[in-house]
């Protein structure tokens, strides 16, 4: 299949977790040089802004017509349970509507084209994002210099030792791990967090590439909060 000139990418993202819950809808245009343009956003805070998606996303979509998106792109975590399962269902359900491609992305892959550009320029072993969850824990995404992104996993904030080695920090939690570290072993990246653009260039990225897409499924690192109740999900017959 031959990719159009420029692509219109929808992109949804609920993935912060912890006090930074909340979700935002973008429409952005990528050109075939890789520029963007922005051409919609929105963003919600709080479980609201979560329950509030498809209506962002229907305001979203109304902002590119006439035109179709070419592609939807989807943050898929690591990051809230609800915000996951909430953004990668709509963003399946629009892919099957208007018959596009939908890749999932995660946080760590949409930041890594500025953080490897940065761990090259100051000649770091890598990056490493760490991102709020609950219960006194860090979501981690780590990639050595090679570029090659380790699985997200979850990691105790109390006891979690960081690896020997020079690292670039990012990820809304980044400035909380500075005192896990030797002073000379770190550089705290610019920018903590991925915005829309750069969820929308790291999908393009993979659709022009060829190479597999990464589903749009949740990538659950914590264990869901909620549990079936004692007796089971439905009452006894009576």
């Amino acid at each position: 299949m031959t990719a159009p000139a420029a692509l219109t990418v929808i992109v949804l993202d609920a993935s912060p977790a912890g006090a930074l819950v909340g979700a935002r809808v973008a429409a952005v245009r990528i050109a075939d040089n890789r520029e963007a343009t922005p051409l919609h956003d929105e963003a919600r805070a709080g479980h609201d802004g979560i329950a509030a998606m498809a209506d962002m996303l229907r305001t979203c979509l109304r902002a590119v017509e006439p035109h179709a998106p070419d592609l939807i792109a989807v943050c898929v975590g690591p990051g809230s349970f609800t915000g996951l399962r909430t953004s990668c269902a709509l963003a399946s359900g629009l892919g099957l509507g208007v018959g596009v491609p939908v890749i999932g992305v995660t946080r760590g892959e949409a930041l890594s084209e500025v953080l490897n550009a940065a761990v090259a320029a100051e000649r770091l072993d890598g990056w490493i994002a760490l991102y709020g969850a609950r219960s006194g824990r860090w979501f981690v995404e780590q990639c050595k210099a090679n570029n090659q992104i380790s699985e997200a996993r979850a990691v105790e904030s109390a006891g979690w030792a960081p690896p020997q080695g020079r690292w670039l920090l990012a990820g809304d939690a980044a400035a909380d791990v500075i005192g896990a570290f030797d002073a000379n072993a770190l550089s705290l990246a610019v920018q903590t967090g991925a915005d829309c653009v750069q969820i929308a260039r790291a999908a393009v990225a993979q659709f022009q590439n060829s190479s597999p897409f990464r589903a749009p499924l949740p990538l659950y690192v914590d264990q869901p909060e909620a549990s079936k109740p004692a007796g089971g999900l439905r009452s006894m017959p009576v």
